[in-house]
């Protein structure tokens, strides 16, 4: 008896082997039932700059490479995590937590900013969806996209004190 078996991911588009042979877009196989064949998948799959796609899991509850024997039409699906590259950087005059990272899209993400003696912090610039360009600090950037966050600071004034002295 032959059966319909498709094999798909989500999000649509990430990479995937049957038997070998990898599919990047969602396929339909007719196999004998009880036949086994193994799926298997990627991960970290790329998305372009600043976009990662990393596996979840199988619709099946399997593991990332496994062999499957479907008796009737079934559907697996490779589930994956959408992540983005959060890139931090600092201005001359201190610091920046957390590091340059991998984020779950949606995650909220605390950023701050810590000054060097003599300095102070004058503001965030941000570019991405999601991202925090103001004076708060430590601020939030919620995951959208890939975020760069810039920490400005403001160097020390220099004072010049003049001293005389009467004859």
């Amino acid at each position: 008896v032959n059966i319909q078996v498709t094999v798909q991911t989500n999000p649509s588009g990430r990479s995937f082997t049957v038997d070998g042979t990898t599919y990047s877009t969602t396929q339909t196989f007719t196999w004998v039932s009880g036949s086994s064949h193994t799926i298997a998948t990627t991960t970290p799959q790329s998305g372009g700059t600043g976009i990662q796609y990393v596996w979840s899991n199988w619709s099946d509850g399997g593991a990332i490479s496994h062999t499957v024997s479907p008796t009737s039409n079934t559907t697996y699906t490779a589930n994956f995590t959408t992540q983005y590259y959060l890139t931090m950087n600092a201005g001359i005059g201190g610091t920046v937590s957390p590091s340059s990272n991998w984020y779950n899209s949606g995650q909220i993400v605390t950023i701050t900013a810590t000054l060097s003696s003599g300095y102070s912090f004058s503001s965030w610039s941000g570019s991405g969806t999601g991202s925090y360009t103001g004076t708060a600090n430590p601020a939030t950037v919620t995951m959208n996209s890939p975020i760069t966050e810039t920490a400005n600071f403001t160097p020390p004034v220099n004072i010049q004190v003049t001293v005389q002295t009467n004859p």
